[in-house]
């Protein structure tokens, strides 16, 4: 029992882990996001003090009569001391030279010549490890112009990066508990969501499982819109079901009260064979026992054909079916059958080819119906022709020089176990019903038409063909 319910997975529970995984991805963009976002604005903020201060370090480089020297603002080391916790660092070198400060702090990353310039009006930033810390460096070029040639000054101005990561993280949490408590929200309000969309699904299993095996009246439930084709699903099948179920009850009925009057026909002839003493008269017995073999036979082999397509048409898809080549098929297998009655098969296609979609095995039990049907009323020494047509409509036509049917029979002869004033073989009353049931199944229509000079044409007309599979 186990195996065979992990063959079958989990809805409920799939439909969480995708909404989970899903909801589980935006949130950790989001996050993403936001740790971009929180060390943008920090870097930002800080950016600005760093910025005013190596502006006020770079004028305050001047050259004199004892070459280049330093006046120390104090003014830019106050605006960073609005960071107590960090430390600064910086560097002053005058054409590649080493002037004062930290000799050992970082250069910046490697740029392009076109990215180079001679002087800067703004500072470059970029981020680097100064004796196994990370600080944030802003580098400034400046041009001394009073000699010739003009001096390089170089000042970089570093600073530990505390007071940035605590304002980053001042604006990431929060930011972080708002994500994580919309994903745990989202969650749980799918859980419920899931929970009361597939709702409905439970309560048809819970209406079928409640029902009694004979009670075939449609589902009536309130459900929602989105599983009414499931509602309707369930009571066109149930509908299916009930005609199948009256069908049987109908054709089981009528069979068995078919097949007891052969039995006892059976029977009484049997005794009266036993009892005979006169060989001629036995002999006729024998004779009609025979026949009444040959009609239960008959009847039981159309009963378990019934059967079998009623079978199919539950369960057996259509395919392509190319209708010349089938009916060919079914005139070689009745060929040598007829001419034992002294009547020829003709066949004629159609010019092109006719497929269709269908079942082979029901068109061919239509087909050997039709044809011994008119092989069994024509007179000998005659012919029955069957002809394929696609104009005026696809059709097929199993021509005969019998008897034919008078008009107000045509339509009884359908009729399950009807044979007709104008029958003179054996036959079980079945033949002509299941070729209309097959062509019913087929989308197609059964015509009975007079023959010319006599007898009867049988056009099975398609609604829809083509000539390529």
């Amino acid at each position: 029992m186990s195996a065979v319910v992990n063959r079958h997975p989990h809805l409920r529970r799939r439909l969480l882990l995708l909404s989970a995984v899903v909801l589980i991805g935006l949130s950790l963009l989001a996050t993403g996001f936001m740790v971009s976002y929180s060390k943008k604005t920090a870097d930002r903020s800080y950016d600005l003090m760093l910025n005013s201060a190596i502006l006020q370090l770079a004028n305050a480089v001047r050259h004199g009569e004892q070459g280049f020297m330093v006046d120390m603002p104090v003014s830019a080391f106050a605006t960073l001391a609005q960071a107590p916790e960090d430390r600064v660092f910086y560097r002053i070198s005058v054409n590649g030279s080493f002037l004062t400060g930290y000799a050992a702090l970082p250069t910046p990353p490697p740029t392009t010549p076109s990215q180079q310039s001679l002087t800067q009006q703004q500072p470059v930033f970029f981020d680097a490890l100064f004796s196994g810390e990370p600080v944030r460096v802003a580098r400034l070029t400046r041009l001394n112009t009073e000699r010739q040639p003009h001096d390089e000054i170089h000042i970089e101005l570093a600073q530990t990066r505390l007071a940035r990561e605590q304002l980053k993280d001042e604006i990431l949490y929060p930011a972080l508990k708002l994500i994580l408590g919309l994903l745990f929200s989202a969650l749980l309000l799918l859980g419920l969501g899931i929970y009361y969309a597939l709702r409905p699904f439970t309560l048809i299993a819970r209406a079928l499982a409640r029902r009694r095996p004979r009670d075939l009246t449609p589902l009536l439930l309130p459900v929602p819109k989105e599983t009414l084709p499931l509602l309707h699903t369930i009571n066109h099948f149930i509908a299916r079901q009930q005609q199948m179920l009256e069908r049987m009850e109908s054709t089981t009925s009528v069979a068995a009260h078919q097949l007891r009057t052969p039995l006892a026909s059976l029977r009484a002839l049997s005794e009266n064979a036993r009892d005979e003493q006169d060989a001629a008269k036995r002999k006729t017995l024998l004779a009609g026992l025979i026949e009444q073999c040959d009609q239960l036979s008959l009847t039981v082999n159309h009963l378990l054909n019934q059967a079998m397509l009623d079978h199919r048409f539950h369960s057996q898809e259509l395919l392509p079916l190319e209708l010349n080549a089938l009916a060919k098929k079914v005139c070689l297998a009745l060929a040598v059958p007829a001419l034992q009655r002294q009547v020829e098969l003709s066949f004629e296609p159609a010019t092109s080819p006719l497929w269709i979609q269908g079942d082979e095995i029901a068109i061919t039990q239509m087909l050997n119906n039709l044809i011994d049907n008119a092989v069994a009323h024509a007179p000998v020494h005659t012919r029955v022709e069957i002809l394929l047509r696609t104009s005026p409509a696809p059709a097929m036509l199993i021509r005969d020089l019998g008897p034919g049917i008078p008009h107000e029979e045509r339509e009884k002869v359908f009729a399950r176990f009807y044979r007709g004033s104008q029958h003179r073989y054996l036959g079980s009353g079945l033949g002509m019903a299941i070729a209309r049931d097959v062509a019913e199944h087929h989308g197609a229509g059964i015509h009975l038409h007079d023959n010319e000079p006599s007898g009867l044409e049988v056009e099975i007309r398609f609604n829809t063909y083509r000539s390529t599979p």
